[in-house]
């Protein structure tokens, strides 16, 4: 169980159980290739084997096609030992209209993280999404200052070209442009899939600049060409997991680019604020520099990640994720968190859900299309019917925040 060695103390109250323990908070930045519609389908099983082995506190997600792959993302993480929250979905405002929308997102583990606040900075390629999350420490109860962690994630524009690294460096420009307005706050993130090929393109360049409201660095400071083969630190490369394209999407061509980064404030890495980086906790999953230009299953060799994980990041995306790891010097309290109170059910001809509360709800088919959309404006019953026979998935997002997914079948 995740954190079991760092307990110290178990309070059991009336109303909610509260535990309080030294807490290391696992970050996970994966570019999940396109989910839920990518290939293969289905693919939330396999995402959920390397949720379980990575066990994240706070997941940064690129490449949600909708708010399916996000509830889907969600429910990976049931397993784990926390109550994981999603932000609310939006959808793709930049480059409105486009015929191949993608979104950012987190989950975190509310049990140590408070959302305050979130937002988006229009880019003309994709979204720049923001979130401003709080630490749950156990002294705030005792008027301690508040420790806030201000989370960035993007998927900069891919391609090696001049136009795609100006369109790159345009998006980063807009992010640094809208950088004072959104957040004071020095401990900060800022990660994705960069797509850049060396640390002398202009968009790296500018995300470390010393002039940045916020400054950033990259952890493992490792410059170079990364999609050289004369690049020496191959175990920090990223794509792709594969060889050659399977089941025609995504990418091949064997490790050999590093475009997925988790960049920390200059704060963070000083090892000197409330909440640091762990020494050589970032790495890229699965990678341990013996597969470029091949499969990441040809890393299983003297691999301190299992085989089976690593078959898994084959499968699931041709990105292999970024993990790294953050210290808080105080203590967490966790409370039991609350759920949403919804029902879903299917009848002959219908689907009838029920719940208290306001809540907004979207249907989608298995294969992550959008069937409809509505809306339990004063609490009670909902009644769907006439849709075909088959499976769907109900999603939604209660008034007071709390997300939710249900499956149902509908039968005749």
């Amino acid at each position: 169980m995740k954190h079991l060695s760092n307990i110290i103390l178990a309070v059991f109250c009336l109303l909610y159980a509260e535990t309080s323990a030294q807490t290391t908070i696992n970050i996970l930045s994966y570019n999940l290739l396109n989910f839920p519609e990518g290939l293969p389908l289905n693919r939330q099983d396999t995402l959920r084997k390397i949720v379980n082995y990575v066990e994240p506190d706070l997941f940064l997600i690129q490449e949600l096609k909708n708010s399916l792959g996000l509830s889907l993302a969600l429910d990976a993480c049931n397993d784990l030992d926390g109550n994981y929250t999603a932000a609310q979905w939006w959808s793709q405002q930049s480059n409105f209209g486009t015929d191949f929308p993608l979104q950012q997102s987190i989950i975190y583990n509310s049990d140590i993280f408070g959302l305050v606040e979130q937002d988006f900075i229009l880019t003309s390629v994709r979204d720049i999404n923001y979130f401003k999350l709080y630490l749950k420490t156990e002294d705030l109860d005792h008027g301690a200052d508040t420790t806030y962690l201000t989370v960035f994630v993007t998927h900069l524009k891919a391609g090696s070209g001049s136009s795609e690294q100006q369109q790159r460096a345009a998006m980063v420009q807009n992010f640094i442009n809208a950088l004072p307005a959104l957040s004071n706050n020095q401990l900060a993130i800022f990660a994705g899939d960069f797509n850049v090929y060396n640390s002398n393109e202009e968009a790296y360049q500018m995300l470390l600049s010393t002039e940045n409201a916020i400054v950033f660095e990259d952890p493992i400071n490792a410059p170079g060409t990364w999609s050289s083969s004369a690049y020496p630190f191959k175990q920090i490369l990223t794509q792709s997991t594969r060889s050659s394209t399977i089941y025609n999407d995504g990418a091949g061509g064997g490790v050999d680019d590093r475009f997925d980064f988790i960049l920390a404030s200059q704060d963070i890495l000083s090892g000197t604020e409330a909440l640091t980086y762990v020494e050589d906790s970032y790495h890229a999953l699965g990678n341990n520099g013996t597969c470029y230009n091949q499969s990441i299953t040809s890393c299983n060799v003297n691999n301190d990640v299992p085989f089976d994980i690593i078959r898994a990041l084959y499968f699931m995306s041709d990105h292999l994720p970024v993990v790294m790891q953050l210290q808080s010097e105080s203590n967490i309290q966790v409370a039991e968190a609350k759920k949403p109170n919804v029902q879903v059910a299917s009848a002959p001809g219908g689907i009838f859900i029920s719940s208290t509360e306001l809540v907004d709800f979207t249907l989608y088919d298995v294969s992550g299309r959008l069937i409809s959309t509505f809306q339990n404006q004063h609490g009670g019953y909902i009644q769907l019917m006439n849709f075909p026979i088959g499976s769907y998935f109900v999603v939604g997002q209660s008034a007071s925040g709390i997300p939710f997914k249900a499956p149902v079948i509908l039968l005749k």
